[in-house]
């Protein structure tokens, strides 16, 4: 009798974690990776997390390809980062090297480079002949995930 009541609880406990995840997926888009952290932090085994997330995947409530295109579009467009930060975010949250290549295609090679140069502009204040200023500049844009031969290209064309 024991087990019975047991059984249902982690019935009730798996159908209300699969309403809460569609729930989640329906209004925003999530990785695996995301959505495998929400259910263990609920407490939900792993076999019981493998079921849902299938589910999910099955029916488009979650979809790598489809993450791996938001999540670079927003990050490139609002927060301004490079590839390599963007990628190594995406391989952080184990997305398919194929999904992240895929999606690393939407990004327009000049807006790329004019947003490098505005980061630039804007955090060297027009200052960049300043030697310490060009380094920390330089390492800046580094740290937001540009190319360092882009960062280069950059600096020669503001400085002429």
């Amino acid at each position: 009798m024991y087990e019975d009541i047991e059984k249902s609880k982690r019935s009730i406990e798996k159908k209300e974690a699969l309403n809460k995840c569609c729930i989640i997926c329906a209004k925003a888009e999530y990785s695996i990776c995301d959505i495998r952290e929400k259910l263990r932090k609920w407490g939900i085994d792993c076999d019981t997390q493998n079921e849902i997330i299938e589910y999910l995947c099955k029916n488009n409530f979650i979809n790598e390809e489809r993450y791996a295109e938001c999540f670079v579009s927003e990050k490139f467009r609002l927060s301004h980062w490079g590839r390599i930060k963007i990628g190594y975010a995406l391989r952080q949250k184990k997305v398919a090297e194929e999904y992240i290549s895929s999606a690393m295609e939407i990004i327009d090679e000049k807006q790329y480079f004019e947003i490098l140069k505005q980061l630039i502009l804007s955090k060297s204040k027009g200052d960049i002949l300043d030697f310490k200023k060009r380094a920390s500049v330089y390492n800046f844009a580094l740290s937001r995930g540009f190319e360092a031969e882009l960062i280069n290209r950059a600096f020669k064309e503001i400085s002429c």
